[in-house]
């Protein structure tokens, strides 16, 4: 008993064998690199994300500009459609009240 109870406490403090030390050493180096290459990865979809964010905002920026000019261009036709009407409705009661004094001028010749 006190034998193998020697070994196992002997088996504690003893150093890993070194081919344990290099296969871990190995493993490390390896999970050092993969995790590198995932941030790698991860910084470049970043980047294309905020690319692709970029076109996003412009489409819907030019989007709506274009949308604010069309609808600029239906409020100057409409309001030009009114003045239009406007100046119609004018001319038409300049054009009664020119004939009302052209008969009034005729009745005054007789």
């Amino acid at each position: 008993m006190f034998k193998s109870l020697g070994a196992f406490i002997s088996g504690l403090f003893a150093s890993e064998p070194k081919e344990l030390i290099v296969k871990i050493s190995k493993e490390n180096q390896s999970g050092l690199y993969k995790t590198l290459e995932l941030a790698k990865k991860v910084e470049e979809e970043k980047k294309k994300q905020a690319i692709l964010a970029e076109k996003r905002a412009k489409v819907e920026a030019e989007k709506k500009a274009k949308l604010e000019a069309k609808q600029a261009a239906e409020k100057a036709k409409m309001e030009a459609k009114k003045a239009a009407e406007k100046a119609a409705e004018k001319a038409k009661l300049e054009a009664k009240k020119a004939t009302e004094e052209a008969k009034a001028a005729q009745k005054k010749k007789k």
